[in-house]
C-alpha cells in the first residue's frame, strides 16, 4: 500500500505540472501566465512537490522527511521528462531551468509533508495548491516589466602578434567541430557556428555569421581599428532563424532576450603575443531578472570560450 501511494502521489504531482504547462501555451493564456515568469518557474514547481507527498499521503500516517523530498523530486523529474518527450520544451530550456524546478519541488514538498504530518490536510489545501500559480501569474503580469542590461566579456591570450590576430578574426571559414572544443551549450542543443564571412572592411561592412541549423544572423561593424578592435551591432533579419532551431526562451532577439552589440578588443603583451577580449552585450527582457541574467552570462561565457578557442588555435598556427 505504499509504495501504491508514493507512486500516485508521484503521478499526480507530475499530471498537474504538465496540464499548467499544456495550459500556458493557449495563446489566450500565454499573455498572462508566461514560462518565463515567477508563477510557472518557482510556483507551479513548489506545487507540483507539495501535491505529490499531500496526494501520496496515507491518512493517519506521517511521512519523514526523506520520502517527502523523495516524491517531490521523483515527480519533478518526470513532469521534466514529459516536457521534453511531449516538445513542450527543448533540452537546453529543460536543463537551464533544472535546479530552480528541483529546488523548488523540494521545498514544496517539504511544506506539503509539514500539512500533512502537522496540520490538517483537509479538502481544501490540495485545490488550493493547484490554484497557486494561477493565482500568482495574473498578479505578476500586472506588475512593469524590468530590461536588465548585461555585458559578458572574456579573454584569452594568443601566442601571435595583434596585427595576425586581427587579421583572423573577419572571416572565419569551414569552422569544424573539434575546433570548438567541448562546451555545456553546444552539448544540450545550442547551435555550433560553421562560418563567418565579412562583406569588405571597416565601418559599415556586414560580417555575416552562420550556424547549424540554418541559423544566421549580421554583425555591422561599427568601429575598425587594425590590430586594436573590431566591433559590431546584431541584426537578426525576419527568417534568420528557423523556428525549430531554438528553442523560444533563448532565441535570439526574441521575446525574452536581445541580442545588442559586441566586438573583440586586442592588447599587446609583453611576451610579444596579444590579449584577445571578445565581449557581448544584451538585454533580458524577462520578467526573472536575476535568473536571466545568470544564465545569460552562463551562456555567453561558454560560448565566448569556444570562440577564443578556435581564434586562438587559427592564429598560432597561421590557418
Amino acid at each position: 500500500m505504499f509504495k501504491s501511494h508514493t507512486t500516485a502521489g508521484i503521478l499526480a504531482g507530475a499530471l498537474y505540472g504538465l496540464a499548467i504547462r499544456v495550459g500556458l501555451a493557449h495563446k489566450d493564456v500565454h499573455p498572462v501566465i508566461g514560462t518565463i515568469s515567477t508563477a510557472f518557474l518557482y510556483v507551479c514547481p513548489f506545487s507540483v512537490g507539495a501535491i505529490a507527498v499531500l496526494w501520496g499521503a496515507e491518512k493517519g500516517v506521517r511521512i519523514p522527511k526523506r520520502r517527502q523530498l523523495g516524491m517531490a523530486a521523483s515527480a519533478m523529474a518526470l513532469f521534466l521528462a514529459a516536457m521534453f518527450v511531449t516538445f513542450l520544451e527543448g533540452l537546453l530550456c529543460i536543463v537551464l531551468v533544472v535546479p530552480v524546478f528541483m529546488a523548488a519541488a523540494m521545498i514544496g514538498g517539504l511544506v506539503g509533508g509539514v500539512v500533512h504530518n502537522y496540520g490538517r490536510n483537509g479538502p481544501p489545501v490540495l485545490p488550493a495548491l493547484a490554484l497557486l500559480p494561477l493565482l500568482v501569474g495574473p498578479v505578476e503580469s500586472l506588475l512593469p516589466a524590468q530590461r536588465s542590461e548585461q555585458t559578458v566579456t572574456s579573454t584569452i591570450h594568443i601566442a601571435a602578434p595583434p596585427e595576425a590576430v586581427f587579421d583572423k578574426l573577419a572571416s572565419v571559414r569551414d569552422i569544424r567541430r573539434d575546433e570548438l572544443g567541448f562546451t555545456f551549450v553546444h552539448l544540450i542543443g545550442l547551435p555550433r557556428p560553421v562560418e563567418a564571412h565579412m562583406d569588405g572592411s571597416g565601418p559599415g561592412s556586414v560580417r555575416t555569421s552562420r550556424w547549424e541549423k540554418n541559423v544566421w544572423f549580421q554583425e555591422v561593424i561599427t568601429d575598425w581599428e587594425r590590430p586594436r578592435a573590431m566591433r559590431y551591432r546584431f541584426v537578426v533579419p525576419k527568417g534568420a532563424i528557423p523556428r525549430a532551431a531554438l528553442d523560444e526562451h533563448v532565441e535570439i532577439n526574441g521575446d525574452y532576450f536581445d541580442l545588442l552589440d559586441g566586438g573583440y578588443t586586442l592588447q599587446p603583451a609583453a611576451d610579444g603575443g596579444t590579449d584577445l577580449s571578445l565581449s557581448t552585450r544584451f538585454v533580458n527582457k524577462s520578467r526573472l531578472k536575476v535568473y536571466g541574467d545568470l544564465w545569460g552570462k552562463l551562456v555567453l561565457q561558454d560560448f565566448h570560450r569556444s570562440i577564443l578557442g578556435l581564434m586562438k588555435s587559427r592564429a598560432e598556427r597561421g590557418a
